[in-house]
């Protein structure tokens, strides 16, 4: 419990649910801490021996086990750049709308039963949740980009076992590395999830980053409709109001001003924001200006990285079926593309070693490149990181 315990209050719980799932919700409940706006999980009971050593080895904000990878963008067997065929498709997705293409494709040629993906709550604007969509239409209901936290494993154990359905599942990486833990951990689930879709991610703002956004509108009202981006790539954050004019606002300007500037401590040292755990991880292929990502609206594009024969399969047979639009990438132009991710990796390890003597020297974020990479990295930058992680640790602490 002690150690469980160390991981929330050192800032490295991704309020996934897992722990409810495993210790049930008699012993433990994930609750919005109102402060932070995060989920966290508080406990009822004590837990046993073997829920505790369970959720230490379930935990992603812990323990991530990759496949060896050593380079920056990890194993690959193939990269294109793609879009879906479906027009309204692509509009109204976050970048392109590959993975949602990819989703219903899965459901029509009957690979899977059902889809675990993150979704709005049906009586909210704001609050998030999995959703397991079974229809084309339960996936476009929920498609787009959500950028606060979901309860989305904390009824995992009880969905698996009411029925024998297989599933593909959309998720973050850290979600992907929370799902990969506890098939380890529990092997008898090990063929109910057979497909993992990961989507580029620079971090979980919290709720209040939400909510910030929607205060820049003026309006007391609560809105009644909120999507972050979509109808365009990358498309508007958008609030929408029964008494006033929806509110809208740039991606720039909700994510760059404000959302990215709510994120935890745990996305802050994340040594995977590329999926480098599932079959196929999707990214926007944003243009460059200058050297930087250009973010002015224009028709949405994700590269496409396959990981794993499975999700080449999946892909190319998606292609075939004029699902998918593709061409090819050129790998040099990743850097620049998407350069905070390549950042990100390259000093990690500099700015998870103080988290890491901290909490006791228990993460476990192994076979995922984090030395190979840290060594290869510009040492004073690297200093510079591990300090900055340490501040940040300090304002949490405060």
């Amino acid at each position: 419990m002690k150690r469980i315990q160390k991981i929330i209050d050192t800032g490295l719980c991704l309020g996934c649910g897992l722990c409810e799932t495993i210790a049930t919700s008699k012993k433990c409940h994930m609750t919005l801490n109102q402060r932070t706006g995060f989920y966290v999980p508080i406990f009822k009971e004590k837990l046993t021996k073997d829920e505790t050593k369970s959720i230490l080895n379930c935990c992603p904000g812990i323990k991530v086990k990759g496949n060896g990878e050593s380079t920056v963008w990890g194993g690959l067997k193939k990269i294109e750049e793609a879009w879906s065929k479906d027009i309204e498709i692509r509009k109204k997705a976050s970048s392109g709308g590959v993975i949602t293409t990819l989703a219903i494709h899965l459901l029509e040629i009957n690979k899977v039963n059902g889809i675990l993906h993150v979704g709005v709550n049906d009586d909210s604007y704001i609050y998030n949740s999995l959703k397991i969509s079974r229809t084309k239409e339960e996936i476009l209901k929920n498609m787009g980009s959500r950028y606060a936290p979901a309860l989305i494993f904390d009824q995992l154990k009880i969905i698996l076992d009411r029925s024998e359905e297989i599933y593909g599942l959309i998720g973050k990486p850290c979600d992907i590395a929370g799902i990969k833990n506890f098939i380890e951990e529990y092997p008898n689930y090990k063929n109910r999830i057979i497909y993992f879709l990961a989507i580029f991610c620079a971090g979980m703002p919290s709720y209040n980053g939400t909510k910030k956004v929607i205060e820049l509108s003026g309006y007391k009202e609560e809105p009644y409709f909120l999507k972050y981006r979509g109808e365009g790539w990358p498309g508007l954050f958008e609030a929408r109001y029964r008494e006033h004019q929806s509110f809208k606002i740039s991606y720039n300007d909700s994510w760059g001003k404000v959302l990215g500037k709510h994120i935890g401590l745990r996305c802050k040292i994340c040594p995977d924001g590329i999926g480098l755990l599932a079959d196929i991880a999707v990214g926007d292929s944003w243009d460059t200006k200058d050297g930087y990502p250009n973010f002015e609206e224009t028709d949405g594009r994700s590269f496409v990285m396959m990981r794993t024969a499975n999700g080449a399969s999946l892909f190319n047979d998606a292609v075939s079926k004029n699902k998918i639009e593709n061409k090819s990438f050129e790998m040099g132009l990743l850097a620049k593309i998407q350069s905070y991710q390549y950042d990100r990796r390259i000093y990690a390890g500099y700015r998870i070693l103080p988290i890491q003597m901290i909490n006791g020297f228990n993460i476990k974020f192994k076979k995922i490149g984090i030395i190979k990479l840290m060594i290869k990295a510009n040492y004073y930058k690297g200093v510079r990181n591990a300090l900055g992680t340490l501040k940040r640790y300090k304002k949490i602490r405060l």
